[in-house]
């Protein structure tokens, strides 16, 4: 959307779900549920608060512009798609809103203009979940958006560093992998597609879509490898962790610590070792090779993220703590990732990345509502689990239950300086 300067100078940017307009003013309400208690032959009053009153605005915009029919209904289809969406204020910044009423204006009076008028509201939280709602699915799909938005990307400009850094990334992932507690038929799968990869490396490599797509395959793959969850989300930290640094360039440029000379100390002869020289393979850092080391670190972040995105999204979980825990670290990263992709000017992994991040926190919330929470209780006494279990619960037969999570070593005498875990 597109203006000349002049009388629409005034005028402040806004977008709603990434669809752009101009914010001409806004009026809202909030504030409290007060609710006066007055009676008659009474001196005294007194008022309840029973809540908050959900925050709503009516914005009022404006689309000037020679395509101000196209932009309308751009705008229009926004506020139209169901549920929550992202609204982008000029002066209140990032919110999550619900649209409510909108109504719209054309006059033949005023020619390249545009009015729409539509109230929003708070989106909040659900108390309860909505049976409706598949937020599983919702990050399956928000995974598949994000997928198909790396394979657009533009990466890699050349092929300087590439051999040597997915060379190195595919044997730390052979490392961590050979290390699983895993089913032999299915190991012996994953290496024959590794072995073929490696011998097709030099193909591979000089095409860079089928780089990233074979890269995307064998980090998804892990989670087929793993029996329990946790274990595929230990293997996508260690990676994202190993790679996020400094270990593409050092790797990239000959660089490693095993790459350096070093002359030995002694000490018996009162001699300090020190670092002579970089290996005589070290390769200056070139501005081809800086995009091709950047370039190869996102992506692997990237896609470790992706595949811990999937394993959230299947895992069960036994407390609201642990699903809202595994939820927020991952939407942090999310949102990291999205920043980085504005800097980059990756406008569509922008997106992608930033519905993929409120899906996640969606299904994690949605979940937690469905699952019990936990507290700590701090005794006075020492207790048995027993009785800790008909305190609490009315129910001694959760008595396993606590010996289980708390792994107690003596359940007949807790003692008061030890903390207890108990699920409601």
């Amino acid at each position: 959307m597109t203006t000349g300067k002049g009388k629409w100078n005034g005028l402040r940017d806004a977008s709603f779900r990434g669809v752009p307009f101009f914010l001409v003013d806004t009026e809202g309400t909030g504030g409290r549920r007060a609710i006066p208690r007055a009676y008659p032959r009474r001196e005294t009053a007194w008022t309840d608060d029973n809540g908050a009153v959900p925050g709503q605005q009516q914005i009022n915009a404006k689309l000037p512009g020679k395509n101000f029919r196209d932009d309308l209904n751009a705008l229009l289809d926004a506020l139209n798609t169901p549920g929550p969406g992202e609204l982008i204020h000029p002066w209140f910044g990032i919110q999550t809103v619900q649209v409510g009423k909108v109504t719209h204006r054309l006059s033949t009076e005023e020619d390249g203009i545009a009015y729409v008028t539509f109230e929003v509201f708070e989106a909040g939280e659900r108390l309860f979940p909505s049976a409706a709602d598949n937020t599983q699915q919702e990050v399956l799909t928000g995974i598949d958006a994000v997928k198909a938005a790396i394979d657009d990307g533009d990466w890699f400009g050349a092929l300087d560093g590439l051999g040597e850094m997915a060379d190195s990334f595919l044997a730390d992932m052979e490392n961590l992998v050979a290390n699983l507690p895993t089913l032999p038929a299915v190991l012996n799968q994953w290496m024959d597609r590794l072995n073929h990869f490696k011998e097709m490396a030099g193909t591979i490599i000089a095409t860079p879509g089928r780089l990233v797509s074979e890269l995307s395959s064998f980090i998804d793959g892990v989670v087929d490898l793993v029996t329990e969850p946790p274990e595929a989300l230990a293997v996508y930290t260690t990676l994202r962790n190993q790679w996020a640094g400094e270990r593409a360039r050092q790797v990239a440029t000959g660089a490693l610590p095993e790459d350096i000379t070093v002359k030995p100390g002694s000490v018996a002869d009162g001699e300090i070792g020190f670092a002579i020289g970089l290996s005589p393979d070290y390769q200056p850092v070139s501005d081809s090779l800086q995009k091709n080391i950047d370039d190869f670190r996102q992506v692997v972040v990237l896609e470790t993220l992706l595949g811990q995105a999937n394993t959230v999204a299947s895992m069960t979980f036994d407390t609201s703590d642990a699903a809202l825990s595994a939820g927020d670290t991952l939407a942090a990263e999310l949102h990291e990732q999205a920043v980085a992709a504005v800097e980059n000017n990756q406008r569509a992994l922008w997106r992608t990345l930033r519905d993929l991040r409120q899906a996640v926190i969606t299904d994690a919330r949605e979940r937690a509502a469905r699952l019990p929470e936990t507290r700590q209780v701090t005794l006075t006494t020492t207790t048995s689990a027993a009785l800790l279990a008909w305190r609490e619960h009315g129910d001694t037969s959760r008595r396993d239950e606590i010996v289980q999570r708390n792994r107690l070593r003596h359940p007949s005498f807790i003692l008061p300086t030890q903390p207890v875990e108990i699920t409601d």
